[in-house]
């Protein structure tokens, strides 16, 4: 092993190292990245370090981590002609350890002012500093190249992203567990190079793995490691669908407004149509960065929308603990995205933070009405850097002026000067008029399909996940306790107790599915629009009594097969006519069949039935 880590490169390379600390805080995960001068990937070193082990050695606890699991990552495979670490994650001192190493160590880090010593560049948007590497001419020129980049933050993103790639797949876990292995995956071997810088018998004899080409990790892995593409002023776009007439027009409102809010009733797809622009504007390099803030439930959804609609935009979701989110925030992704909770917080009252500091091309709002009231969330909103403001909401205004107000604030934004400020009156409407694009489904009917179908997965709420998991173990426990007796009277009695859990936890009530139900009713109330909601059993504790309450807000009616057949048509009735009653309640036996109802503009379904047919 001494003879490869004095070894020189086969060609010039470059290690991005990244320590992403485990959840539970059991240790840290190490990946060493490598990449050629471009920054296409090469190869992915990845092993599990343990602070533990280094407590009581004074000094730099981190330093001993990073410095000792680097140390191992170097062993496994030929030596990179630079180390790159994120400055805060790796310390001072794991730099001055590197130089044990014999190969050229930097920290790079995003800072406000001018680069620092390591060359007198910027990049892009963004200022860097780094510490020189210690003499290494190679080194220094691609140093030089690096901050030439327009993100030389990049590749770092991408070396998380390797991490949870790797330790996803069972085998790599299996494999890890508590011993602290090094795995070796080459992913583009230089010519001449071989496949490893030692043979697997050698390196397990010292406690490495070498990982062979394992086809399907080295294939995911690749998935998220490659370099993202670049943006061509004559790039061909190509759509995940079809987009309808008055879609068109709304992507051509977004790209030809710096300030618009887009009020389409919910199902139109504002989402789509902001994305489209989004990809527009980017591909004719009028934009280069865009925030989206939204609802926590619905960024998962965005980042699905944009891979479909939008491929070679690159995008982070901005989520995890504070730490963690700091290094997202610099990720310098094409989108980020953000929750309104997580902005609030890292906003905060900082004027230094890199949040306030920052500047955007576009930043979206979605649920707009999530900022109706003037409080930190929105202030935090309408404090951000910006050049475009676009707004999504179907509901702009739900009860009262100032509502609106807020979010003509957010939208009517100056690049320069005092931000705007709305009061009730014919001045707030007048402007709105100006901004807002709001097409209803009346509208538009001519236009619409069929029928779409999207799937929206949901979280479980943690109680509910809990009450999920032990009912489940239990379950199997049982089913295995009846050994040969077992049928499937038995499998289905455990099927139906966990679909239950999935509809409320039966201990705390807590219930994700009423939860987003719900929000998805204020929106529907305040447009006028009434709504069913099925479920195919009728508890207190996981069917329609249970959503009854949970939906109490919305004056709900209901009717199962207990509701006399006399009283059926009185509550249909009442539905029907009275406005204050905006959503029905139904089991799935009872109101699935013989029942028009056109005053519901919206169905859900608590949950599914057996046959999807009866659905």
């Amino acid at each position: 092993m001494d003879e490869v880590k004095g070894s020189e490169p086969i060609a010039a390379s470059v290690g991005w190292l990244r320590l992403v600390e485990e959840e539970g805080g059991g240790g840290l995960r190490v990946g060493l990245f490598y990449t050629t001068e471009g920054g296409e990937p090469a190869g992915f070193c990845f092993t599990r370090a343990f602070p533990r082990r280094f407590e009581g050695q004074g000094g730099d606890a981190g330093a001993g981590v990073a410095a000792q699991a680097l140390e191992r990552l170097l062993r496994s495979a030929l030596p990179p002609s630079l180390v790159l670490g994120l400055q805060g994650e790796v310390s001072d001192g794991a730099l001055a350890d590197g130089e044990n190493f014999h190969i050229p160590f930097c920290l790079l880090s995003a800072v406000e002012g001018t680069a620092g010593a390591g060359n007198g560049r910027s990049a892009d948007s963004q200022n860097l500093q780094s510490r020189p590497p210690h003499e290494s001419a190679v080194a220094r020129r691609l140093l030089d190249a690096i901050m030439e980049w327009d993100d030389p933050l990049e590749p770092f993103r991408r070396a998380e992203e390797g991490l949870k790639v790797a330790f996803s797949d069972e085998h790599v876990r299996a494999l890890m567990g508590d011993r602290g292995l090094v795995a070796v995956v080459c992913l583009d071997p230089p010519t001449g190079a071989g496949e490893y810088a030692a043979d697997a018998a050698s390196l397990a004899d010292q406690g490495y793995v070498a990982e062979r080409q394992e086809a399907t990790l080295a294939q995911r892995l690749w998935a998220v490691l490659r370099a993202p593409p670049a943006h061509s002023p004559d790039l061909q776009l190509e759509w995940g669908g079809e987009l309808m007439p008055f879609q068109m027009d709304g992507v051509r409102a977004l790209m030809n407004s710096h300030r618009l809010l887009l009020a389409d009733d919910m199902g139109l797809g504002k989402t789509i149509q902001a994305i489209v622009a989004l990809r527009l504007l980017r591909a004719r390099h009028e934009i280069k960065s865009a925030l989206v803030v939204a609802p926590a439930s619905v960024l998962d959804q965005w980042r699905r929308e944009l891979e479909k609609w939008a491929p070679e935009l690159t995008a982070i979701i901005i989520r995890g603990t504070a730490t963690e989110r700091l290094w997202q925030w610099e990720a310098g992704r094409d989108v980020t995205l953000v929750s309104y909770d997580a902005l609030r917080s890292d906003f905060g009252g900082n004027v230094k933070s890199l949040v306030r500091r920052k500047a955007w091309d576009v930043v979206v709002s979605d649920e707009a009405q999530r900022i109706k009231n003037r409080n930190p969330t929105s202030e935090a909103l309408k404090g951000l850097r910006r050049v475009r403001s676009w707004a999504l909401t179907g509901t702009p205004i739900e009860t009262h002026e100032e509502e609106l107000a807020s979010i003509v604030e957010f939208v009517d934004h100056e690049d320069a000067g005092p931000a705007k400020r709305y009061v009730p009156g014919a001045e707030l409407r007048g402007r709105h008029k100006d901004l807002q694009l709001r097409r209803k489904k009346g509208d538009v009917l001519a236009d619409l399909p069929p029928k779409q179908v999207t799937l929206l997965p949901i979280e479980l709420d943690s109680k509910q996940r809990a009450s999920y998991v032990k009912a489940e173990q239990d379950g199997i426990v049982y089913l295995k306790s009846l050994g040969a007796e077992v049928n499937v009277r038995h499998v289905l009695e455990l099927i139906t107790r966990l679909k239950q859990i999935c509809n409320a936890d039966p201990k705390s009530g807590a219930s994700s599915k009423l939860s987003d139900i719900g929000d998805r009713l204020d929106q529907l109330a305040a447009q006028g629009h009434k709504a069913l909601v099925f479920s195919q059993y009728t508890n207190e504790t996981s069917g329609v009594a249970a959503a009854a309450r949970y939906l109490r807000d919305y004056s709900p009616l209901t009717l199962t097969g207990d509701v006399p057949q006399e009283e059926r048509a009185d509550i249909i009735d009442r539905f029907r006519t009275r406005p204050e009653h905006k959503v029905l309640i139904l089991s799935l036996r009872v109101g699935g069949l013989g029942l028009n109802l056109q005053e519901a503009s919206y169905v859900f379904h608590l949950d599914r039935w057996w046959n999807p047919a009866v659905e």
